[in-house]
């Protein structure tokens, strides 16, 4: 009887095993769809379809192919669906299942298309329904990635790109086996772009370095990357060598948000590194424009605004590359469209015949983010100043721009400057504070033949407010004093070289003879009011000869109005000798003898001329001189003069007493 029983029990056994078997080989999958698309909608929040064939090929490790699966798009979107696959074939591996873990030894996905977009008031189609249970990603052995498609749209950046997607199999390619192959428009500049991944699924590890290589060009910029990224999706780690070069260091704003000055063709490289909301570039090295720069950039990204710090170096620095940074322009590049370089034509007509820039500054730019830069030229070229080094330190605070200092190393002294701009106000306004400090004649003009024994020394002070939207506009409004004091050197040397006109010429206009003549000491004093620099005081004090000046010098139109007087110490035939007009512009100055002759004039008639006082800011030029007798005695002569020409305008005040009483 139990025999007969456990016949009966293996039959039943086997029977319903056939029967189970039976079942799976006869079942229709494609009933489990309506079921998958309603467990898949109600997750994601979007509707999910599947069109195709639901198949299952049992094994231990079973495969599960299905094809048509769809993902609708948000409802702003400019086309459905999201998310188009052909087919999906994936295998299951049932042993690991039943350990409760979800391993994939194989994945297959044919022609995906995805369309990865942004709302013009920043929404992300991307964004799906929120799990309160975040689900843990399958292990997934091979990936086949076949025909995919990706498109990123942002209306608001004018960004449109479509990239081409696939995986390759070949043995010498499993290292990066992804390949991408992008191209369109980002932030309205032409983009392409080539990369190669490491497996795809490995991206969605933060904890594993995903090895790239990629090339990118966007407009004029071009970049080359090789590295690791951590959290591809959120960049949560970066480490990669960069090289990058172009035409414009300004182009970098819309790719990476960072302000950078407009530049002359520029190729750098360094290491990128990424943690949180830090990006640093260290070790960068390269050249702009004839330039080399090296140094540690850090971009944080964390705060009210990004903040930019850096401490950069260049070991021979050509001023001509710092141009874009006092707002420079640039005439028409080959790169540019018809339409850019048009207008670039148009802007450099316009901008003919002067020399002080008028671009206006981005402010946008400035009031995008903060700054903290501290930039060394550590050698200088440059074929007009004897410039041998630069430090300077620019912040920039909401807007707020300061350079303090600025610091050129000249002809054996300094030329430092505190400038501030600030352009929170609708009309920026700025503030330049320049001392000159020391500077000695034979250095500032190497080229003169200078004798041994001079030993000039240039001492000068510039102090101005001012408002505008450019270098030049802000010039053109300044209001404050500039001055200038002078001693030793020799005058022909000098003027030949400031105003290009043949010594003889000059000395036959100015002195005796063709001669060097020794310079005593020389005061300069220029008021300054709405862009019109007025003198107060010039008066050149040489052995022989005391020359005065006379006239204006207009920062708006960038013109010269000056009268130079030669006025002789003794008395001889030669003490007729003629004045000097210089006229023109800044550009192309022009210098005329006067068609009248000079009459001699004693010390107090020359000095009466000068009916202001010294600016203030004179006493504290510091030049070194302060035990110079001849510039102490001028500089006192000149006070006198001036009080004395002040007293008798007193007095005539008082001989008249409705001029008095009109006071």
């Amino acid at each position: 009887m139990r025999v007969r029983t456990k016949q009966i029990l293996s039959i039943s056994g086997v029977a319903l095993l056939l029967l189970v078997i039976a079942f799976v080989l006869w079942f229709d999958w494609n009933m489990l769809k309506p079921y998958i698309e309603r467990q898949v909608t109600e997750k994601t929040g979007r509707e999910f379809t599947i069109r195709g064939d639901l198949d299952v090929n049992l094994s231990l490790n079973p495969l599960v192919s299905v094809e048509g699966l769809s993902l609708a798009n948000a409802e702003w979107g400019t086309e459905q669906p999201m998310v188009a696959v052909d087919k999906v074939a994936v295998r299951i591996s049932l042993w690991d299942l039943l350990s409760g873990d979800i391993v994939l030894p194989e994945l297959s996905i044919t022609r995906p298309r995805v369309l990865l977009e942004k709302s013009m008031d920043g929404k992300r189609n991307w964004d799906l329904k929120k799990e309160e249970k975040k689900m843990e990603l399958p292990r997934i052995g091979q990936f086949t990635l076949d025909q995919g498609k990706v498109l990123f749209r942002d209306p608001k950046t004018k960004t449109d790109i479509a990239a081409d997607i696939f995986t390759d199999p070949a043995v010498d390619a499993r290292e990066l086996p992804l390949h991408v192959a992008a191209e369109g428009k980002f932030t309205d500049l032409k983009f392409t772009a080539r990369a190669q991944g490491g497996k795809i699924m490995s991206l969605a590890d933060k904890g594993v370095p995903y090895p790239i290589k990629a090339s990118a060009e966007v407009g004029t910029t071009r970049a080359s990357a090789d590295g690791t990224i951590k959290g591809l999706a959120e960049m949560a780690e970066v480490d990669l060598k960069l090289d990058l070069h172009g035409e414009d260091l300004s182009a970098l704003y819309p790719v990476t948000g960072i302000v950078i000055f407009p530049s002359p063709p520029y190729h750098i490289s360094g290491r990128v590194l990424h943690h949180d909301t830090e990006w640093s570039m260290k070790g960068l090295s390269g050249k702009v424009g004839n330039s080399d720069l090296g140094g540690d950039i850090l971009f944080e990204t964390g705060g009210e605004r990004p903040l930019l710090r850096g401490d950069l170096v260049s070991k021979v620095l050509d001023l001509s590359d710092l141009k874009g940074f006092i707002g420079a322009r640039r005439g028409p590049q080959p790169q540019d469209t018809p339409a850019e370089k048009q207008k670039k034509k148009a802007s450099a007509k316009a901008q003919k015949g002067r020399i002080l820039p008028d671009k206006e500054f981005g402010v946008e730019g400035l009031q995008a983010m903060d700054a903290d830069v501290k930039f060394t030229g550590e050698s200088i070229r440059n074929k007009e100043l004897p410039v041998k080094h630069l430090v300077s330190h620019l912040k920039i605070d909401n807007g707020l721009l300061t350079l303090d200092p600025v610091n050129f190393a000249v002809a054996g002294g300094n030329i430092i400057s505190n400038i501030t701009i600030n352009t929170r106000p609708e009309v920026p306004k700025g503030e330049i504070k320049i001392a000159v400090k020391r500077l000695q004649l034979p250095k500032l003009f190497p080229k003169m033949e200078i004798t041994k024994s001079s030993a000039g020394l240039i001492g000068g002070a510039m102090d101005i407010k001012s408002h505008g939207k450019s270098v030049g506009a802000l010039l053109a409004s300044a209001n404050g004093d500039f001055g200038l004091i002078m001693s030793g050197g020799q005058i022909s040397n000098l003027l030949l070289e400031v105003i290009g006109l043949d010594a003889g010429e000059i000395i036959k206009f100015l002195f005796a003879g063709d001669k060097n003549v020794p310079v005593r000491c020389g005061v300069i004093d220029f008021g300054i009011k709405k862009g019109i620099m007025s003198s107060k005081a010039f008066v050149i004090d040489t052995t022989d000869t005391k020359i005065v000046g006379e006239g204006q010098i207009s920062l708006v139109e960038e013109t010269i109005h000056m009268k130079v007087s030669p006025q002789p110490k003794d008395v001889s035939i030669l003490t007729l000798r003629t004045p000097v007009h210089i006229g023109g512009t800044f550009k192309d100055p022009t210098i005329l003898p006067d068609k009248m002759l000079a009459i001699r004039a004693g010390a107090a008639v020359v000095l009466g001329v000068l009916a202001t006082p010294l600016a203030a800011l004179i006493p504290t030029i510091e030049t070194g001189l302060a035990e110079d007798a001849n510039c102490r005695a001028l500089i006192a002569s000149v006070e006198t003069a001036v009080k004395r020409a002040a007293g008798t305008k007193e007095k005539k005040g008082e001989d008249h007493p409705k001029a008095s009483r009109s006071k």
